[in-house]
């Protein structure tokens, strides 16, 4: 029998990347196989207890696999579709030109000139929350660019709701507007909050509302935003239950950081109790948000066709089937009715991810990563031929998938996107492999090396590269692809903050899987630390992170408004996803389901 020492050793379940250099030297220095040796002037000896013939092949063991013992999926597809195909059956609901009256005193809310300007302002807000503002953008750039240029009021030092409303709102749509100007009147002579404004309960919610749009130096936002929610806090006991609603939920998720769709779905129920909702407003809200989600049924309708053609579950068993959730995250990126192809395309990009990250995180052995992430990078169907065969379905998919994506846009714009998509998900799967090599060496990254690798395995710069060229219908440029291939700031600040968020929520389970360590682990480490200290410092940064975001997306932004706000969108969704310290991807609870189905399943009840 012929004894050759190979190339891989067993490592917790997994084969090592490359060679030890000990084998190495060997191999280098003596001739493996017996006709090199005897040309060598070996002499081959062979164990005379062993027949004449070919050499028997060593057999080595089967990896042993670990397993994260995911909740099954908790959809059933054919209930789904079922349901689907008769929702898709239904005509928009409600007479259209009923819904056209509606949204004809709905702009005349916005556009009456007799009332003053805080009236305006607050229907604008109102407009916004119900999720039906994307109908006005040319009445509500006219009112604000008003409201900037004239200065209407604003100086009103006795109305903090006319203060923080209008810079809120300004600075939100991209108006160059000073936190100093509009809020340094809130202070006393002794540079505190005046204590006449812990008693404005409206107030403060507002004040609250408007510092989490602070840009990095908006000190006085960042007091602001201490200040405010102490006092909510210390008033809530005594409020209106309504009032209490508003602030509860704005306290668990500040406006600014809430996802469109959703807090819509839960804004219309709020406005309803409101003694002062406008009926016509109301009514206009339910209409739009039930036409909205009569197309994104059949969005879902179609993407699960596909998830069920590509039947990925055969192949990989110990994967999350995710597709409901994936959509779910993919509508808080892309909200507005227009951007369906962008919602697909982010939703089936996702829905892999979550397979991949699987494969990387519990099932593959370093060997079998390493193939794959060299697989990504050749890109075609000819480098799947090398790779394990419970790889090869998934590999074919996310190739298939991505260049569609990209003779889609060479069909629409001209532009070869092939590279940058390809360069993407190569980009992806090194993080993961990163990410698999600290867990089976035991490394312990610093907090600066986790976050690096962090914010591309989080995947979020894989989506926003997907989704850029199908939202930029004419900004698709070489130079917008050469501008992406380096990942923006902008994009590298979104996805950060999905990191910090998805840390939060799976740091747990990750640490009970023995997974590489997440930022809170670090920070304990580095900091010796308690969780809930770690927890506080991560938030901290997370808030720092926005302030990035915000300058980014609202000062000084490269790119087209629409997929800017893709990345804030991103941003938002994360915290959605992941609201409560609940994993929304991996372990969706009944709130989450909830949720989703409020969002695509359950329309608002209407009377004619």
């Amino acid at each position: 029998m012929y004894m050759h020492i190979g190339s891989a050793c067993t490592v917790r379940g997994a084969a090592m990347a490359t060679t030890p250099k000990w084998v190495q030297q060997q191999q280098q220095q003596q001739p493996c196989a017996p006709a090199a040796r005897r040309a060598a002037g070996y002499t081959v000896v062979r164990c005379s207890s062993l027949p004449e013939g070919p050499a028997p092949q060593l057999q080595l063991p089967p990896p042993i696999r670990r397993s994260a013992n995911y909740q099954p999926n908790s959809w059933n597809y054919d209930s789904l579709e079922s349901s689907l195909a008769g929702c898709n059956k239904r005509n928009r609901e409600g007479d259209p030109s009923s819904f056209d009256k509606l949204k004809f005193r709905v702009r005349h809310l916005l556009l009456q000139q007799e009332v003053e300007i805080l009236t305006k302002l607050r229907v604008i807000d109102t407009v916004q929350r119900l999720g039906v503002a994307y109908h006005f953008d040319d009445e509500i750039s006219a009112i604000l660019n008003s409201v900037s240029t004239e200065k209407q009021d604003v100086d009103r030092v006795d109305d903090v709701r006319l203060m923080t409303l209008s810079f809120r709102l300004l600075r939100q749509n991209n108006y160059p507007v000073s936190p100093e100007v509009v809020l340094r009147s809130l202070k006393d002579g002794t540079g505190n909050f005046k204590k006449t404004l812990q008693k404005d309960t409206e107030g403060l919610l507002s004040l609250y509302e408007a510092s989490h749009l602070a840009f990095e130096g908006d000190h006085l936002l960042d007091e602001a935003r201490v200040f405010s929610t102490e006092a909510l806090r210390e008033l809530r006991p005594s409020m209106h239950p309504h009032l209490r609603s508003s602030v509860d939920n704005a306290l668990a998720v500040p406006l600014h950081w809430a996802a469109p769709r959703l807090q819509a779905r839960w804004f219309i129920n709020h406005y309803a109790r409101d003694s002062d909702a406008d009926l016509s407003l109301l009514h206009f809200a339910k209409l739009d948000f039930n036409n909205v989600q009569k197309l994104q049924q059949q969005e879902l309708s179609r993407i699960t066709r596909w998830w069920r053609n590509a039947d990925l579950s055969e192949s990989l068993p110990f994967a999350r089937d995710r597709l409901m959730e994936c959509f779910y995250f993919a509508t808080g990126v892309a909200p507005e009715p227009s951007l369906e192809a962008c919602r697909e395309v982010v939703a089936k990009t996702f829905a892999l991810i979550v397979l991949l990250d699987d494969i990387y995180d519990i099932y593959g052995t370093l060997d079998e990563l390493v193939m794959f992430t060299d697989a990504i990078e050749r890109w075609g169907t000819s480098a799947s031929e090398q790779l394990p065969e419970y790889m090869k379905a998934i590999y074919l998919t996310i190739v298939s998938t991505s260049n569609e994506v990209a003779e889609h846009v060479l069909r629409q714009e001209g532009c070869d996107a092939r590279f940058l998509l390809k360069k993407a998900w190569h980009d992806l799967c090194k993080a993961f492999l990163m990410e698999a090599k600290w867990h089976y060496s035991n490394y312990k990254p610093t907090l600066h090396e986790y976050l690096e690798n962090g914010w591309i395995s989080v995947s979020g710069p894989l989506m926003l590269i997907h989704a850029f060229p199908i939202i930029e219908k004419k900004g698709v440029t070489p130079n917008s692809i050469q501008q992406l291939e380096s990942y923006p700031k902008l994009v590298q600040m979104v996805s950060k903050i999905f990191r910090l968020c998805n840390d939060s929520a799976t740091h747990s389970e990750e640490l009970k899987r023995g997974d590489a360590p997440s930022s809170i682990a670090i920070y304990m480490s580095e900091n010796r630390a308690t969780e809930h200290d770690a927890r506080k410092a991560m938030r901290d940064l997370t808030m720092e992170t926005w302030k990035t975001v915000n300058q980014d997306a609202f000062s000084n932004c490269r790119f087209p408004l629409p997929f800017a706000n893709a990345c804030v969108n991103m941003a938002r969704i994360s915290h959605c996803i992941y609201r409560g310290g609940g994993d929304g991807i991996s372990a969706p609870d009944d709130e989450k389901m909830m949720e989703i189905k409020e969002l695509f399943l359950q329309p608002f009840k209407v009377e004619n």
